[in-house]
């Protein structure tokens, strides 16, 4: 079933392509990035506390359901693209700022970052 979470995650994955298609053209780059950075956050707050305002959550434990393996890869890599969404944010603000030494190591978190992010809209479909 396709909910409004998996439609902002999937226009998230698509600025992030576009951001990337841009990273030379920072006028186009850094509104994407961001942009692409409040989909996944407007989605993570209706995925985490959505079902906790509909009541569809089970009153003792608040869980909409049992945890799973694939809930916990999920969870975990949906978590470390978080983290390294501020960390792109930080060394970005940095670079353009004037601190062009931040480029590379800038760099290299988007590798991490592009495979954390993956994994997590990849792992999204797979949750029960």
């Amino acid at each position: 079933m396709i909910t409004f979470a998996y439609v902002l995650a999937t226009i998230a994955m698509l600025l992030i392509v576009a951001g990337l298609i841009t990273a030379r053209q920072r006028r186009r780059h850094v509104p994407l990035m961001l942009s692409a950075f409040a989909f996944d956050m407007v989605g993570l707050v209706i995925v985490e506390f959505g079902p906790m305002f509909s009541g569809r959550t089970d009153p003792v434990t608040g869980v909409l359901t049992e945890p799973g393996p694939m809930k916990v890869i999920h969870a975990s890599v949906a978590t470390l693209a978080v983290v390294l969404y501020v960390a792109q944010i930080v060394t970005g603000r940095k670079i353009l700022a004037g601190d062009r030494s931040r480029l590379p190591g800038h760099k290299k978190l988007a590798v991490f970052f592009l495979a954390a992010r993956l994994a997590a809209y990849v792992t999204m479909f797979m949750l029960p």
